[in-house]
């Protein structure tokens, strides 16, 4: 009877261990970063962030195309936006004031992104006259339209012990060409800025963009230069004249993985491949479609050294529009070996049980 009690009691913990790497409204499972092109590897690299695939994620996970219920379907519509801090959205934007979830109110509302909708190319940028805020509190320091600000206190009060991520969707056109390799691609960029108020500390930038993009193709540390995209035309032409970060982070629309989950190519499969899959990471208006995390960042949130946080994000060669940018909690998944531990152990009190019972039967 006690044997039949352990093991049901660890069966049970197993199961609350598995269970507690499923996605949760407001707090997404991210794996620990293991950046680079190679089926063991989960994301890419753009100067102080990774960026994840939720598409290529779930693929990997060997759950195929994104579908509901799936670990890697986020939500960006619905109940799920009510428990998320709106940095900028489409139709409706207005009305998300994050004081929902920031009590204090010291946090601004929603940017509202454009729409393409209809045909042409568009682009956003908060700290310009293409995008309008709909609060610019004066509960926050220095506080202006041209960035998305947040006191963070009430940001870390949020993330309740989870982990900054940015979650972003792509709702491209699936027909409309740009000047960009595929209708689908869109161009990206982002910087975010811990500032004392108090002056003592200063202030410190965490970076996403293309200007880093100097390694070999597959290089962990590094995104390749064809995953930059230079300043071209006057559509594209909105980021600073700082020369360290100018460049535009390329967004794909869709990309090509192996039977493993490398990824061999951006951008669709050629036509005719019988191997490797066309995995879609424009996933519209109601999914997330990228995880964006930094480490620096997150340590630098928690160092106690800063009391405001400010975005700056922009993007270019848009299609179709009302794309999303959010922050809902990170939480890094159990690793796989701490479940197969816990599970080994579990079938060797099983065999001991199973011993036991034998023994007490010969006796």
């Amino acid at each position: 009877m006690r044997f039949k009690t352990i093991f049901y009691a660890a069966t049970t913990a197993l199961v609350i261990a598995v269970a507690g790497s499923s996605t949760a409204s407001a707090d997404i499972n991210l794996p620990t970063g293991n950046c680079g092109l190679a089926a063991t590897n989960n994301c890419l690299v753009f100067d102080d962030f990774n960026v994840y695939s939720l598409a290529v994620l779930n693929q990997q996970a060997g759950f195929g195309p994104v579908s509901p219920g799936d670990p890697y379907d986020v939500s960006t519509n619905g109940n799920p936006l009510r428990d998320a801090l709106v940095i900028g959205t489409g139709a409706g934007g207005t009305a998300l004031v994050n004081t929902d979830v920031i009590p204090s109110g010291a946090v601004d509302g929603a940017y509202n992104t454009p729409s393409a909708a209809g045909g042409g190319v568009t682009n956003f940028q908060t700290s310009g006259s293409t995008a309008s805020n709909d609060a610019s509190t004066a509960l926050i320091p220095g506080n202006t339209t041209g960035t998305w600000d947040i006191m963070v206190s009430d940001l870390v009060d949020y993330l309740d012990g989870g982990k900054l991520g940015f979650f972003f969707n792509l709702n491209q056109a699936n027909s409309d060409q740009t000047y960009l390799s595929q209708g689908q691609d869109a161009l990206g960029w982002m910087a975010v800025t811990l500032t004392d108020t108090t002056g003592s500390n200063g202030s410190v930038t965490f970076w996403l963009d293309g200007d880093a993009c100097d390694g070999p193709v597959g290089d962990p540390s590094h995104c390749d230069p064809s995953q930059s995209y230079a300043q071209t035309n006057a559509n594209n032409s909105i980021l600073p004249a700082d020369p360290n970060h100018d460049e535009w982070a390329y967004i794909h629309g869709q990309v090509c993985m192996s039977p493993a989950g490398a990824i061999v190519g951006f951008g669709a499969c050629a036509q005719g491949d019988q191997t490797n899959t066309t995995v879609n990471q424009n996933l519209g208006a109601s999914n997330a479609a990228f995880a964006l995390y930094s480490d620096l960042l997150q340590q630098a949130l928690l160092s106690g050294d800063y009391d405001k946080m400010s975005v700056d994000f922009r993007m270019a060669a848009l299609t179709n529009g009302y794309e999303q940018l959010l922050i809902f909690a990170a939480l890094n998944i159990p690793e796989p070996i701490t479940v197969m531990m816990f599970g080994a152990g579990l079938l060797g009190l099983m065999g001991f049980a199973s011993l036991r019972r034998r023994k007490l039967k010969l006796a």
